[in-house]
């Protein structure tokens, strides 16, 4: 028999949730659905209806699609009411061998809470004497160590949100991150740089997560999202908020030198709004000096090595034509795009950087992080050298 899990995304841009279906230990996202959001600015919520309603018509598209009714989901959280933090426990050992009744200890140990924040606590990695577990050629040690990683996200908002989905009928299993979905997706990918920074171009913010030989180094959420430009053409060109973006991401070209025009349509509501011809090179002018503005601050957070780190961008933002070739010749970086696989289940209308953050969710869920059972099996493998070392001096 299946058993389904469902994820809703609530973002300042859109409303996106996937069900995915477990069957013998596979996994299959098998239904997914997206709107636009709708009364919620990605802060504040300024008309519950609208915002009620959206929410729904992206769960109804996902039930449509799965033929399955959502009684319960996890819900990602990607608003600057979430905060990450690090935390450290220390076990002391006294020269001891570790042992795997270590790790139950070091679990168990307590850390003050803030009454404030919802907590979600994920093990990032294991230090012994203050030193990165890489290879560890001893397994005696004074000190073992286990950074977590914590998901802080504010009460007011889970209240809020506990209210809305209870009258959706929907039990909220828990609370989730874009950050730490992120990193533990990078960091568990096969074939991949140790050192990584991803930039998340979104709709509201700007996510930076720098990852330092597996291990999340630094992160950073700018209010300098892609919703400026969209801004910028509204008040220049007096057009609607929806052309303005249809106008960013399918028409506005970064590497078009072409001297083409755009026609801007009539809206009644606008009263002094008219028919005109825009020229193409003048948008691209309004996007390219927004651009240059929002990553000339992110170049202030970036590594200077850049040969050293590879560089992802994901996210909405990311999905302006050419935006590649812009921001290497720009600011001389050689980066890639960071999406969802082809054939994870998501169609292909939806398939790109936007759901990104959506799709590390599901692969978070799906995929624990296996820190612990590393940990555990280098215990045992150096475990077995020791009495190996015993068993030779002995002959």
């Amino acid at each position: 028999m299946d058993s389904y899990t469902t994820i809703i995304e609530i973002g300042s841009f859109s409303i996106k949730t996937i069900i995915y279906s477990q069957l013998n230990n596979e996994f299959s996202i098998i239904g997914t659905g997206k709107t636009r959001s709708r009364g919620y600015t990605g802060e504040d919520i300024e008309n519950f209806d609208d915002f009620i309603n959206c929410i729904k018509n992206s769960i109804v598209q996902a039930e449509k699609q799965a033929n399955h009714i959502i009684k319960d989901a996890y819900i990602l959280v990607t608003n600057q009411s979430v905060q990450i933090k690090k935390t450290q426990k220390d076990l002391d050992l006294n020269g001891s061998i570790v042992e795997k009744n270590d790790l139950r200890k070091i679990s168990n140990i307590k850390i003050d809470k803030d009454d404030n924040y919802h907590y979600n606590f994920y093990t990032s990695h294991y230090v012994i004497d203050d030193k990165l577990l890489q290879i560890p050629i001893s397994l005696n040690c004074n000190k073992l160590s286990i950074i977590s990683l914590v998901s802080m996200v504010d009460v007011k908002l889970i209240n809020l949100l506990n209210n809305i989905f209870q009258k959706l009928q929907i039990k909220i299993n828990n609370y989730l991150d874009s950050t730490t979905s992120y990193y533990f997706y990078l960091k568990n990918r096969p074939k991949t740089k140790t050192n990584l920074v991803l930039i998340d171009y979104g709709f509201n913010y700007i996510n930076i997560i720098i990852i330092k030989n597996k291990v999340l180094h630094f992160q950073k959420k700018i209010k300098q999202g892609s919703k400026k430009i969209s801004n910028d053409l509204v008040k220049i060109h007096n057009i609607s908020f929806d052309f303005a973006e249809k106008l960013k991401i399918s028409t506005i070209d970064l590497s078009d030198t072409r001297n083409s025009t755009v026609e801007i349509p009539i809206w009644e509501e606008f009263g002094n709004n008219k028919r005109k011809n825009v020229g193409h090179d003048n948008l691209k002018e309004i996007t390219l000096d927004r651009l240059d503005e929002t990553f000339e601050l992110v170049l202030k957070f970036l590594p200077k090595d850049k040969s050293f780190y590879s560089f992802l961008f994901t996210g909405g933002g990311s999905k302006i034509k050419n935006f590649y070739n812009y921001f290497r010749t720009k600011f001389g970086y050689d980066i890639q795009f960071l999406e969802p696989p082809k054939s994870c289940g998501i169609p292909k209308v939806l398939n790109d950087g936007s759901i990104m953050s959506l799709y590390t969710c599901f692969w978070l869920l799906t995929n624990k992080t296996a820190e612990k059972n590393d940990f555990m099996q280098k215990i045992d493998s150096f475990s077995n050298k020791i009495w190996y070392k015993r068993f030779v001096d002995l002959l």
